[in-house]
């Protein structure tokens, strides 16, 4: 073979060999910073009074998305729906102020967030299904505004069952609308005359007592026992039997006399 070959390739075995033995820690590191984890400032950015707007607006906006098309949806896409600018920070407290929102969903798998009702309706049959389980298990009924977050023209859903008589509503105290089931199989038809009597009745400033002297006034005897409530009497605590101390032990008996 020829000597000039031989050279060359032993040239190149040396240097791949002293290419091999090269560490990798040699390699230049690159230049660029390492880049940090984000840590939002939810402290900072809980003292800003626009807070409870933001949540608000979310919240408004997640109910009315619900009665529309019930898909969840991300926090960005939900600060974009509402046309809303802001930072980082306060895009991860917005983030966290609706995970704990009792009235929002949360998908943790899926990053997106969609609006809890308190019942899932979606329309008049699921209406007419609930109220009817709540009357059927004496549950009693179910608040109106409730209704009105599931449904988006809920006023129609209702005028619909009252005029099938399928539904009652009762206002309370506080004003709020309470929905029962009608049940029209147990009630009894009355006489508009007896109904005008009924009412005309007024027992609300009436008490046991008013009703038992106007029973005794018509004659009427009470049950026997009837509001007697005995006053419990107070026991008298007994007398302890003081021990006395005896002195002058070392009399005897026989030395001692009584006198008058």
């Amino acid at each position: 073979m020829n000597s000039n070959l031989l050279q060359q390739h032993a040239a190149f075995k040396r240097q791949a060999a002293a290419a091999n033995s090269t560490p990798s820690s040699s390699k230049p590191r690159s230049s660029e910073p390492s880049k940090k984890r984000f840590k939002p400032d939810l402290k900072a950015v809980s003292q800003n009074p626009n807070t409870f707007k933001w949540l608000k607006l979310s919240v408004d906006k997640l109910k009315k998305r619900y009665q529309k098309e019930r898909k969840p949806i991300s926090v960005e896409d939900l600060i974009k729906a509402i046309r809303l600018d802001l930072d980082p920070h306060e895009k991860s407290w917005l983030a966290n102020a609706l995970k704990e929102n009792i009235k929002v969903e949360y998908d943790r798998e899926k990053d997106k967030f969609a609006f809890k009702p308190a019942y899932p309706i979606h329309n008049k049959v699921d209406l007419l299904t609930i109220l009817r389980d709540h009357y059927e298990t004496g549950m009693g009924g179910i608040l109106e505004s409730d209704v009105k977050e599931c449904i988006m023209k809920h006023d129609e859903v209702l005028e619909e069952l009252k005029s099938e008589g399928l539904l009652r509503a009762v206002t309370r105290s506080d004003k709020q609308s309470v929905l029962f089931y009608r049940d029209t199989s147990i009630e009894t038809p009355m006489e508009s005359q007896f109904q005008e009597l009924w009412n005309s009745v007024s027992v609300r400033e009436i008490t046991e007592q008013d009703i038992e002297n106007y029973l005794k006034r018509v004659g009427i005897s009470t049950m026997e026992g009837f509001n007697s409530k005995k006053k419990a009497t107070k026991k008298k605590p007994a007398k302890r039997r003081r021990n006395i101390r005896m002195l002058n032990s070392h009399l005897d008996s026989k030395m001692l006399k009584e006198f008058d």
